[in-house]
């Protein structure tokens, strides 16, 4: 039997992820950026949630992204990290509504704002080919559906992708009025 040599863990020692050996580049196939329900569980959160807990929850886990589902574990939306930052919750306080009973229901964006990719689409494209949807959409995430099955089988987004190839760019999004609202109000 041996004895191993134990190490010190030194300053330049970096933790890895399972991503920072798939090799994925912009030609990788389209599904290996997907977040697959079939494999991974889908990142929920309940509609019923309270706005500032939800911030907590999805701060504590580094999570920028939920699903946003009903009492019965139907999909009625997404909801960004964004989306529950404090100026957004004081524009609804500022129309009346008491911080303490914001939900998420009343900050995210609800399932028929939501854009979606069609997975038997996405077996024939490339990572190039989402990102450029995604731009020319102006969406930062879209839900990938099986339409054979109508089923929702999966997440994509923008921020992931962009970690993954260790790239940056930019999902511009058509300005709205509350978005010009915003800007010269502050």
């Amino acid at each position: 039997m041996k004895t191993l040599a134990l190490y010190d863990v030194e300053a330049i020692d970096h933790l890895v992820q399972p991503a920072d050996f798939d090799g994925t580049t912009l030609n990788s196939p389209a599904l290996n950026v997907v977040t697959d329900f079939k494999h991974a569980q889908p990142n929920m959160i309940s509609a019923s949630t309270s706005a500032r807990e939800a911030r907590e929850i999805m701060q504590q886990e580094q999570s920028n992204l939920k699903l946003v589902v009903d009492h019965d574990g139907e999909m009625v939306g997404l909801i960004h990290q964004e989306q529950l930052s404090a100026q957004a919750i004081m524009r609804r306080v500022a129309f009346g509504d008491s911080r303490e009973d914001i939900s998420v229901s009343d900050l995210m964006r609800p399932r028929e704002r939501i854009k979606a990719l069609a997975y038997q689409q996405l077996k024939n494209c490339n990572i190039a080919d989402v990102i450029n949807t995604l731009q020319s959409s102006g969406e930062q995430h879209c839900v990938v559906i099986d339409r054979e099955s109508h089923q929702i089988r999966g997440v994509i987004s923008a921020q992931d992708i962009a970690r993954r190839l260790r790239v940056h760019f930019t999902v511009q999004q058509p300005p709205t009025f509350l978005h010009i609202f915003d800007s010269i109000s502050a």
